[in-house]
Order: structure tokens, then sequence, then C-alpha cells
């Protein structure tokens, strides 16, 4: 796997003469950089700045396909293990070079690397974007370039004609179940009439799975005249973020009127659970408060088994297979069929949880 080798840093004093012998302070600072793999460097010092000037394009490995690869960032475990499947597929031994990009959950950073993987002349793009929009030009100057961009998990706000392919989750479907199996489980409890307020703790704005799932979960719970979601808050898939939005939210209302609380994840559930625990909040099975979240991690089985959390909605984030057959088509010169792939998923409840829990691989 290669990580941004072909960049090199110099400082250019403003108002200066341009030449590139600089402090080693500023080298020093732009090398550490670079050793992360970020796309450019900044740094103050005064008046100088740091700049970024393009060496030459990387050698490219004798008879391996080079592929790069844009990620979002590190949010979640689900995020991990998705990232974990691509660094697992797309190896050497199987014929593959792979340059991953961390987009650091900055949709700039992302844009930026989409330009940098076309001029590194790589043979295929995945981009897995953090959000829709902004995608237009960069998505535009890759196909004019002859490079096929395959869109995996969310989606890009782009004519589907501009890229290969989008392979990932329904959210919206998702979202649906997720409320499905909520009418299901107050029906059996006899208390599908009852006044229900919900929590909902949102994923990213303008991410797809965050705009899918609240559209399948609104949808499903206004066709309830007696169910009413009651708060609604972004913490961006993220667990420390969901906790403290939790912990202010517990200090707003009163959790003997929440009756539900529905996380977009599951690492944001566990922060909402955190918040609760300390706040001395009942939740589970044996609490006051029905807890459902979008996933299915191997943390989320161990809740559902525990009696803490209810419901997750599996979100599956093996995709590199189905990122690596629409490449071996291409590469055959066979025609993609499908502009949008769905990938296989199902729930799991705190009734089977353990009967699933040793299938579990992420």
């Amino acid at each position: 796997m290669r990580i941004q080798p072909w960049f090199y840093c110099v400082s250019q004093r403003a108002g200066g003469d341009g030449s590139y012998m600089r402090k080693n302070r500023l080298a020093a600072i732009c090398l550490l950089i670079l050793s992360i793999g970020l796309f450019g460097c900044s740094a103050e010092a005064g008046e100088e700045t740091i700049e970024i000037i393009r060496g030459e394009a990387p050698r490219r490995e004798e008879g391996l396909l080079r592929i790069g690869l844009i990620q979002t960032g590190k949010e979640s475990d689900w995020r991990d293990a998705n990232t974990n499947d691509y660094l697992n597929n797309f190896v050497e031994g199987r014929g593959y070079e792979l340059i991953y990009v961390d987009g650091n959950s900055s949709p700039e950073r992302q844009v930026q690397a989409m330009r940098d993987l076309v001029w590194q002349r790589v043979d295929y793009i995945i981009l897995q974007p953090i959000v829709e929009t902004g995608w237009d030009e960069a998505i535009k100057e890759a196909k004019q370039a002859g490079v096929p961009v395959i869109v995996a998990d969310r989606q890009i706000a782009v004519d589907d004609g501009e890229y290969v392919a989008w392979i990932g989750s329904d959210f919206y479907d998702e979202g649906k179940k997720a409320v499905r199996w909520l009418e299901n489980y107050l029906e059996e409890e006899n208390r599908l009439n009852e006044e229900i307020n919900i929590v909902l703790l949102e994923g990213t704005e303008g991410a797809t799975a965050a705009i899918g799932r609240t559209e399948g979960i609104v949808e499903m719970v206004s066709a309830h005249e007696n169910w009413k979601i009651v708060e609604s808050r972004c913490a961006n898939f993220m667990q420390g973020e969901a906790q403290s939005v939790m912990e202010q939210l517990l200090e707003e209302i009163d959790s003997s009127d929440i009756d539900v609380i529905i996380s977009e994840n599951d690492n944001m559930m566990f922060g909402a659970m955190k918040a609760m625990d300390r706040k001395g909040v009942s939740y589970g099975l044996e609490g006051d408060i029905i807890t459902i979240s979008f996933d299915a991690l191997g943390e989320a089985f161990e809740k559902m088994i525990e009696g803490k959390l209810h419901v997750s909605v599996e979100c599956n984030p093996l995709l590199a297979k189905g990122v690596e057959k629409i490449i071996l088509d291409l590469q055959q010169g066979n025609p993609v069929e499908e502009k949008r792939y769905y990938v296989e998923e199902k729930v799991f409840d705190y009734k089977n949880a353990s009967e699933y829990i040793g299938e579990r691989v992420y």
C-alpha cells in the first residue's frame, strides 16, 4: 500500500527571492505531515508559509492494477471494518497496488485527493464520499482523464453517467426496517396505541446514510398519530460527540419523557448509553427506554445479549468484493449492467443476537 510519497514541501518567504533553502524547523514539520499521508502542508512562522510542489509521478509497479481509495476517515468502528476490508482485499499478492487516502472527515480533502489520484494515473478510483455534494468538477475531471470512478457506501449528487457505478446499503430502507421493528415490538408489549416520544440521534449532515435513514424513520413514525420525535440532534456518527449531545439533552428534558432512542449508528448509541449511565437513566430490556441503532457491530451484539440494546439494523461494511467484481468486469471489457448495487443486510435484536454473534466478522 502506498501513502502519498510523491509530494515534497518547500517554504517560500512572502516577498522573498523564492529560494528553496529554508529553515530546518519548517522542513521537519513538512516531513512529519507527509509521513501521515496529508495532501498539503501548512505552517506559520512569522511571514513564512509552506507550499506544495509536485515531484515526478510515482513509478508504476509492473503488472499491478493501481487502485486509489478515498476513505471518509476514522469516525466509527464500522468505518474501521470497511477500511480493513479494502486493505485486506486489494493487496499485491492479488494483483493490486492500493493507494489509500484518509479523508480525515474533510470533504475538501477528499476532492483534492480525487484530483491527485487522477494526476498519478491510477487505473481506478474507489470513492467513499463524506457528503453527497461538491463532486461535480472532480468527477468530470476523472472521466475526462479516462480514470473510472466507483462510488461506494455513501452516494454523490452527480449524474450517474459521470461515474461507473455505486455500491452500498439502502439507507432509506434501513430506516424503515428500524421503525417496523419498533411497531412489532410495541404490539407484542401491548403498547402500540400509547403516546410514544422518540429521540433521534442523526449522523453527519449531508451524508447519504444520515439522509436515507432519517427519511425512512420520519416517514414511518409520521404514520402513527400517537408517536412523536421530540428531539432530533446531529452527532456526526461519533461516539464521543453523541455522549456529549445526550448529556446535554438530558439536562434539558426529563428522561421520563423519552420512550425510544433511535441512533443512526451503533457508536452514537454507545455514547448515548454512557451519558445515560452517568445520569442514572435506565434503558434496555430492564429499563424505561427502548434502544434502536444501526450497523450491527460486534459490540452491538454483546449489548443486545446483555439486554442493553434492543435492536441493531445491519449496515454491511464489507464492500471490497463487490467493488472488485466491477473492476474485473471492466478489465475484461464487460459492460457494467447496473448503476446501483445493494449489499445484503439483516435485522438483529436481543432475541437472535446470541444465535448470530459467532458468525460476525466485524
